[in-house]
């Protein structure tokens, strides 16, 4: 194969607009990718775990009770539910909530990378494309951004309604350690 051909088959460099970030558009996924795969992943895994885990202890429980079962026997069926029925079902449960944290985290990745790209105008038609998700689920995401943010609002001539975002940084407020780190330092700096 000749190299012409080569670099002709080479994906092109897509920049994103995290600063040290080239993703090849074929050859890797981006970190919002990988977490929306997790979470849809998580949610089986976790689904399967809570229900596999709720069943074991309902039949183990049933079975305990139904049973009268004492002493050593009583024991072993405790510990088989707590083992394959209670751990499973938290695990389950810890699977689906990370998974959910997971898509939060994608969606909200998108949504700065998307931002960066259009420079603070986006729209609900634009956010919903991109991170492939409903309209109305992508107008409830930009409805609390735009709360959070203090976005103003824009309608074109179609009636298409865009967010505006301030593209400048915006002043964190101090926490108490900050307070208290530089009240340290002033009181260093005049006993000193």
């Amino acid at each position: 194969m000749k190299d012409e051909d080569r670099q002709q088959r080479r994906p092109k460099p897509v920049v994103l607009p995290s600063p040290s970030r080239t993703y090849y558009s074929s050859a890797i996924w981006t970190d919002w990718e990988m977490n929306r795969i997790w979470s849809k992943v998580g949610r089986i895994l976790g689904s399967l775990f809570l229900f596999g885990g709720g069943t074991v202890s309902v039949g183990l429980l049933a079975g305990i009770f139904a049973s009268q079962a004492a002493g050593g026997l009583l024991a072993f069926l405790w510990t088989l539910m707590v083992f394959f029925g209670l751990v499973p079902a938290l695990l389950g449960w810890w699977i689906l909530y990370t998974s959910f944290q997971a898509e939060q985290r994608a969606i909200r990745e998108q949504f700065f990378q998307l931002l960066a790209l259009s420079q603070g105008r986006l729209s609900v038609l634009d956010f919903a494309t991109a991170t492939r998700l409903e309209p109305a689920i992508a107008r409830r995401h930009m409805d609390n951004w735009a709360k959070e943010f203090d976005a103003d609002f824009e309608v074109n001539e179609q009636g298409d309604i865009y967010y505006i975002f301030a593209t400048k940084p915006l002043a964190l407020p101090e926490t108490n350690l900050q307070v208290l780190t530089q009240a340290i330092r002033q009181w260093l700096k005049s006993t000193v």
